[in-house]
């Protein structure tokens, strides 16, 4: 790996390693909040019968503050949790103890300690990236071969989990959109027989004219192989071209969707000969906005 990397150009070898670390702190996150919330709810604030709390009371605090200061970039409060934060987490003793060593088997096998060392290798190279200060080689290739190690030892545990569900499909995880908002699956409301919906049509800041473009990106649980499943998108007030299938929706706005709810709606299908839902799709996406008419 050294010579590939030698041959990179800084800039390349710098951003391929930015995506290395942002893919890893997603997925540390998710393990994370998937695993904690069914069982204490809010964790962050959970404390035992012996009046312990789970998370520390800083850590617990700096996540609050960094919500109320940044509420758009930070959802949720496993949003506003660093690297270095979830590594504290993810490997307290009792927690990787009962929680997270199975789903970090594949990536240490020799348990909590194993991983603590080799996740905080990764901080200062992170931290300097974050900072556009140098990185060297080595950390470089730390940064892919540990990531990635984690990566796939949570794919790993994620696909063995979906086995055990009654429908083992890929879903919706995160829409974000032109407007700079960031929303999980959690925060979404239930539409059909299993889909997700959100309207913003009492959200003034949300209103949309023609001449008007609206982004749309989703995130699909990436333990399925993007090739196993297709994201087709509709409206049925129709879009003035049709949109291509795929992750990314952008869609102009025009007299032609001018409407008190224009609805944006996204399909979410496999390969399978079976669908999850009786409309024939594995997940479904729906979205309400206001489009006002143009100004005179």
């Amino acid at each position: 790996m050294s010579n590939l990397l030698h041959n990179l150009k800084d800039a390349e070898m710098r951003s391929i390693c930015r995506d290395k670390i942002e893919s890893l702190e997603h997925w540390l996150r998710r393990l994370i909040d998937d695993t904690l919330i069914p069982i204490y709810g809010d964790y962050f604030s959970y404390v035992d019968s012996k009046g312990n709390r789970l998370i520390r009371g800083s850590l617990s605090q700096q996540v609050e503050n960094r919500r109320l200061s940044e509420p758009t970039r930070y959802p949720r409060k496993i949003d506003a949790v660093l690297l270095e934060d979830a590594v504290d987490i993810i490997c307290k003793p009792e927690l990787f103890k009962q929680h997270f060593r199975k789903a970090l088997l594949e990536a240490f096998p020799d348990g909590r300690e194993e991983a603590r060392t080799f996740l905080n290798r990764m901080l200062i190279p992170r931290n300097n990236l974050a900072h556009a200060n140098a990185i060297s080689i080595r950390q470089a290739e730390q940064i892919i071969c540990y990531s990635n190690d984690v990566v796939e030892s949570l794919k790993k545990y994620y696909s063995e989990l979906g086995m055990q569900q009654e429908y083992n499909v890929p879903l919706i995880l995160k829409v974000t959109d032109s407007f700079g908002n960031v929303f999980a699956r959690s925060q979404f409301g239930d539409c059909h027989d299993g889909g997700i919906a959100m309207s913003f049509l009492d959200k003034p800041n949300m209103f949309l004219r023609p001449g008007d473009t609206l982004t749309l990106e989703l995130e699909v649980d990436p333990s399925f192989d993007s090739t196993s499943y297709k994201l087709t998108w509709a409206s049925a007030k129709g879009f003035s071209t049709p949109l291509p299938d795929g992750y990314k929706a952008v869609i102009p706005v025009t007299n032609k969707q001018v409407s008190q709810q224009f609805d944006v709606q996204c399909r979410l299908t496999t390969n399978k000969e079976w669908h999850r839902m009786h409309m024939g799709a594995d997940d479904f996406l729906l979205l309400y906005y206001k489009v006002l008419p143009p100004l005179e």
